[in-house]
Formats: structure tokens, sequence, C-alpha cells
């Protein structure tokens, strides 16, 4: 049984999934995922050069690897791309978020996977490239815990334009999302090539 929340029909407006948190409840909430997040990928950076697979299984992880990031970095470009929509007024707020809610879940089932495949490719920590390329996966993924908490902000404001403090919080957002994206990409682009 699913427990996603279905969003609403496009007649009603949005409401997020969290809407009766408050700000108090949701700081906490937020630190233990970003706790969480971060401890997972110490464990898995700590453990994956350990771990030794077959050929097949290599093969296997890679096709994982680069379905994963078709999944989570997809997902991320259509989000980024309907939220530029928006800005230039082609794309009303509650249709946007509604969307982005929807999406929100590719793109952490892309960063699971990613993160799953990778630690069976024999990454090399010590490696300068590899070191750039993990930390850009940690910065994407405490984004977008950001990204989130933006979007329960957004939801207020369905009647009324955002103040600019929340637009530029969602445009340093998508800007940290993009670098840390294309930058993991083109470095496992380029340690392949070596």
């Amino acid at each position: 049984m699913s427990t996603a929340t279905p969003a609403p029909p496009e007649d009603q407006p949005y409401t997020p999934r969290h809407a009766g948190v408050t700000l108090g409840r949701a700081r906490p909430i937020f630190l233990r995922a970003a706790a969480a997040i971060t401890v997972v990928w110490v464990a898995v950076v700590w453990t994956a050069p350990h771990i030794e697979v077959s050929a097949e299984v290599h093969r296997l992880a890679l096709f994982c690897h680069l379905a994963a990031l078709v999944v989570g970095f997809g997902a991320v470009l259509a989000m980024d791309w309907l939220g530029l929509q928006w800005m230039l007024r082609r794309l009303d707020l509650p249709t946007l978020l509604r969307t982005t809610h929807n999406a929100h879940l590719l793109v952490w089932l892309g960063l699971a996977g990613l993160v799953a495949s990778g630690a069976l490719l024999g990454p090399d920590t010590d490696a300068t490239l590899t070191r750039v390329k993990l930390a850009a996966v940690l910065a994407v993924a405490l984004n977008g815990l950001c990204v989130g908490r933006l979007q329960h902000r957004l939801a207020a404001y369905t009647e009324s334009r955002p103040p600019w403090t929340v637009l530029a919080a969602g445009g340093l957002a998508a800007l940290l999302s993009q670098a840390g994206w294309w930058t993991a990409t083109a470095v496992g682009f380029l340690s392949t090539q070596g």
C-alpha cells in the first residue's frame, strides 16, 4: 500500500502534504532528515571501496546507475524548466506546485538509485575527482530537502506573488541543484575515460 499523498485535482488548490506542520516543528524534522542523509552518505562512502562484485554485477550496477541518472536528473530538469515557466508567468503557481510535488519522488528515487548502484561500481574514494562527485551528490541531496521546504513555503502564496526572498531562495536552490547534478554527471563521465 502506498503512503504517498495523491496530488489534489486541478480544480482544487494545492495543499502540501505536511500543511499542518508549523515552522517550529518543521526545523527539527528537516535537521533529522539532513543528519540521516549525511549518515547514509558517510556509510556508503566508507563501505563502497571495500565492496567487490563480479563483472556481471558491475555491468548491471552501471546500467542501474545510468537509469537512475535518467530518472533523477530528468525529473530535476523538468521541475526546473517548469519553475522557469512559472517565473516567466507562463504557468500558474498551483500547477507548478502540483507538478513538482509529483516529480519530487522521482528525484529521490533517482538519487537513491545512484547512491546504491554507485557503491557497487568500485569508486576510488582517494581520487580527487571521485571526492568532488561524492560532495556534489551530498550537496544535491541536502539541497533537495531545502527544495521540499521551499515548496511548502510557496504553497502559502497561491493567491499572491511570493516575496522576493522566497523567489531568491528558489532561484538559488535551482542553481545549486543544476550545479550539483551537472558536476556529478561530468565527473562520472570523466572518471570513465581514464
